[in-house]
This record gives structure tokens, C-alpha cells and sequence, in this order.
């Protein structure tokens, strides 16, 4: 499902251009509307092993907005997108949003409007655009080291399938029956963003690229997310 909320903006909203941190604590505010269940989400979620996936995305914010000294304000209204595989997640978020409005620092946005939506892919073969980048990688575990990889790198497409195999079987608690393809598209060049989240440097991708596998298999990605890191900012795309 998912649920796109405006902002009306009764003040500017003044963020670090690293936002993603912040966007994400909205979230979790509004889903506390049942107690307990943005602890779980964030302290737990869906388990796979050791690995932790908590089943929703959101994109950037949209908006008019002005960039100086490494600071991004925004003017009259934004909005951004949530989805998940969830029905709950996004009732929560809506009710908690609806009930309480959006809080950013102490400034409380109480002028929202919400869309609901319940899309579903219906094709096995998709040509999509990153809402938000996309980003893979791989850390060494004795020197902590970690390789982000982009597109045109033969390891990137194989850690999206591995990714998505992982997310798939924490939800379902069973594995897919196949996987999924993932390529660029001719006359496109991903764009690279480098960005920081909690003091971290993420390395990430736009662009256009081919998508395929089984519908149900595609669909559950458009609700979770291309990736990792989904819950940070990082995989929502929309179709072409």
C-alpha cells in the first residue's frame, strides 16, 4: 500500500540536506499510535537470521525549496510517499498523522492532507525511475570496511536478487521460487549521490533501469524497495 502526505506549511521548514534521518523519526512518531509497535519496527521488525528489514520505504521530500550553506528549506507545502507491504503499518501512519499532524523540531505541521493507495504491479517486465537512489554493499567483517557498488559493477544486480531474496523470506517466512533482473537501460547513466545518514557516508544511485521477474515478486519490491537501507530513504521507484 501506499500513502502520500502534503504538508501545508504554515512557517518554512528549514532541514540539513541529510534529512533522511529526520523523515525517518517522523514516521516512527506517527506510528506510535499503537504503543509498542514503532519500538518493534524499529528495534526488531521482520527477522532473517541476524538481519533486520522493516518492511516500508519513503521518498524524499518534494517541494519548492531553496539549498545554502548545506541547508535545505522548503516553502508553502511538501510532500512525500510511504509504502509497505504492511495494511497496518499504513493505517497506523495515517491515523498518527491525521490525529497528531507532522512534527519537524519543535514546530508542530498540523495542516496535512492524505492519499491512500493501493496499487499493484500487474507485469513482469517494468522500465522504472529511482524516487529515491538505490544502494548495495558489502562490509569485511574484521576491518569494518564497507564497498558500496554502483550499477555497472557485476556484484550490484546480484546483491539487489540477494536482497530481495532476504526481504521476501523474512515477510513470508518462505523463499521466492525465482529471482529477480535487474539492468540499465541503454542511453541512461545512473547518477551518484553520496549522503550522509547518523554520521555515516552512503554511496547511491538514480537512474533508469529494466526490472523483471514474477509479477508478485515485482510488486512486493514497488511496496518495500529496491536494495537495502529501504526504511533509511533508499530504493523507492516509480514506474514508466
Amino acid at each position: 500500500m501506499q500513502l502520500v502526505i502534503h504538508i501545508e506549511l504554515d512557517e518554512p521548514l528549514l532541514l540539513p540536506v541529510n534529512y533522511n534521518h529526520i523523515l525517518q523519526a517522523v514516521i516512527y512518531r506517527s506510528l506510535d499510535i499503537i504503543p509498542g509497535y514503532a519500538e518493534f519496527l524499529h528495534e526488531g521488525g521482520f527477522m532473517r537470521g541476524q538481519r533486520q528489514y522493516k518492511m516500508f520505504q519513503f521518498s524524499q521530500l518534494k517541494g519548492e525549496y531553496r539549498i545554502e550553506n548545506k541547508k535545505i528549506t522548503f516553502f508553502s507545502e511538501v510532500s512525500f510517499e510511504v509504502r509497505s507491504p504492511e495494511p497496518l503499518l499504513i493505517r497506523l501512519l495515517g491515523e498518527g498523522i491525521w490525529n497528531k499532524g507532522v512534527t519537524f523540531g519543535n514546530h508542530v505541521y498540523t495542516d496535512v492532507d492524505l492519499e491512500l493507495y493501493d496499487y499493484t504491479v500487474e507485469e513482469r517486465q517494468l522500465l522504472i525511475r529511482m524516487k529515491s537512489p538505490v544502494t548495495v554493499y558489502a562490509t569485511d567483517l574484521k576491518s569494518e570496511k564497507t564497498w558500496y557498488f554502483s550499477p555497472d559493477e557485476e556484484p550490484f544486480c546480484k546483491m539487489i536478487n540477494d536482497n530481495f531474496y532476504r526481504k521476501y523470506q523474512a515477510y513470508y517466512g518462505m523463499a521466492p521460487t525465482s529471482g529477480i533482473q535487474l539492468g540499465i537501460c541503454e542511453n541512461s547513466m545512473p547518477k551518484k549521490l553520496v549522503t550522509r545518514y547518523k554520521g555515516t557516508f552512503i554511496t547511491a544511485w538514480y537512474g533508469t533501469y529494466k526490472l523483471s521477474g514474477e509479477r508478485k515478486y515485482l510488486d512486493f519490491l514497488y511496496q518495500t524497495g529496491l536494495g537495502a537501507k529501504n526504511a533509511q530513504g533508499f530504493g523507492m521507484f516509480e514506474i514508466l
